[in-house]
């Protein structure tokens, strides 16, 4: 059910300005993700962490398989696939509870950033919402989003506004279709 409401998501222009961003700025930019679909991918992102995972993948659980693309909305089987390993294959999601992926990398780039961006988040989901105080004091923190988050006080910078309109002033972009 989720990867089918996924799959009819689109990007909105905060996914497009972020991307061009990227396209403009290259591996100086860190886009790191608490969200599992491929948003930012179908706006031009290339370089993009997914730290709870990716919804359109799928992994065992048991041995190290590498995760593998997987699009299928169909609805669940009773009985959960099995890899050849006999594990049972899952989405590559991180659940709650669970570690999230690639915090080594997202805290090595946490550690060498000179300007912080969050975007649109509530500023409550942990380990992500520790980010900002993470690199406060040395790095430029900037918040832009709709609202502002329960952390907004650890932020040098809070941008209020729809993220798309506000990234695209931010970054004087033409258009962020």
């Amino acid at each position: 059910m989720r990867r089918r409401v996924a799959a009819e998501a689109k990007p909105n222009p905060a996914h497009s300005a972020l991307a061009k961003l990227e396209q403009k700025l290259q591996d100086r930019v860190f886009l790191c993700t608490q969200n599992v679909d491929n948003l930012h991918e179908q706006a031009g992102a290339s370089r993009v962490v997914h730290m709870h995972g990716e919804l359109f993948k799928s992994r065992c659980d048991t041995c190290s398989r590498p995760p593998f693309r997987d699009t299928s909305t169909y609805d669940p089987p009773a009985k959960p696939p099995r890899c050849e390993c006999g594990g049972r294959i899952r989405p590559h999601i991180c659940w709650f509870g669970e570690t999230p992926f690639e915090l080594d990398r997202i805290f090595h780039a946490l550690d060498e950033c000179t300007v912080f961006m969050a975007v649109g988040t509530s500023g409550v989901v942990e380990p992500a919402a520790s980010f900002v105080a993470q690199v406060g004091g040395r790095a430029r923190t900037i918040y832009v989003g709709a609202e502002q988050p329960a952390n907004v006080s650890a932020f040098t910078e809070c941008h209020l506004g729809k993220a798309g309109e506000v990234l695209r002033k931010l970054f004087n972009l033409a258009e962020a279709s």
